[in-house]
């Protein structure tokens, strides 16, 4: 697969990382293996994953950020996997982790406000589609990347859903042995040598284009769906649920 470059194309270029952050990269890398590996996993799903890399098209995976750490070392069956990941410089060191891992990159964020930063977005946007369209691509994405709210969906993910016809397949997975951390994310860091509990949701069909009520609902089942799966295993794995932010005008 061709490296991305940092405007949210699929194939060229990426921009040059320093040295240590190539070394960070690698590190990351290798630390995602080392826990994928040494976790025991208990699966939930899996007939739905199976199920969606049956499909002879595109599909949307959706993870809240919190989770995102151990996603590019899941296995797919040689299927094409490409990530939404942030035009930030945090993204660069994303990228450069997926690259690792054979995983393309679209760089860009709807979160970021002005004129080149829109363009920015709508180039990752159409870059995340062709991939979806003509690629057949799975495609990694966090609803509440970069900037949350924490664990409310965005639009972006159910939009390219619809306008391409792919299904959201919910994933999210919990640890019994790693901390939380105290970013917006509340990121989860697992240790190796745990056990963990790797859950894949039920997919969602996208209604049909223009049908502004029918996505309304959609945004909402898969904000849920994200959820319910993921307090799913964090309760398998004893801890309490993460509240997610209030919805806007909410106390």
């Amino acid at each position: 697969m061709g490296a991305p470059d940092g405007s949210g194309g699929i194939g060229r270029k990426r921009r040059a990382l320093p040295f240590f952050a190539r070394m960070g990269a690698l590190f990351i890398a290798f630390y995602i293996r080392l826990v994928n590996a040494t976790t025991r996993w208990q699966v939930e799903g899996q007939e739905n994953l199976d199920q969606m890399l049956a499909r002879d098209g595109g599909v949307v995976f959706a993870i809240w950020h919190g989770r995102l750490l151990l996603m590019p070392g899941w296995s797919a069956d040689g299927r094409r996997r490409v990530a939404m990941v942030s035009a930030s410089r945090d993204g660069d060191l994303t990228a450069a982790v997926c690259a690792h891992f054979g995983i393309d990159a679209v760089r860009g964020s709807s979160h970021h406000h002005g004129k080149r930063r829109n363009k920015g977005a709508l180039r990752a946007y159409v870059g995340a589609r062709q991939a979806l369209l003509r690629k057949k691509a799975l495609l990694g994405i966090s609803p509440d990347g970069p900037r949350g709210p924490l664990m409310r969906a965005q639009p972006g993910a159910a939009q390219l859903s619809i306008e391409t016809g792919s299904p959201v397949l919910p994933v999210s997975y919990s640890v019994r042995w790693g901390r939380f951390l105290g970013s917006w994310d509340r990121f989860l860091l697992p240790f190796p040598f745990g056990r963990g509990v790797l859950i894949w949701g039920a997919p969602l069909f996208p209604p049909a284009k223009g049908d502004a009520d029918g996505a309304a609902r959609y945004l909402a089942d898969m904000e849920a769906a994200l959820t319910t799966i993921t307090n799913r295993a964090d309760e398998l794995c004893g801890h309490g649920p993460v509240p997610a932010d209030p919805v806007a005008g909410q106390p």
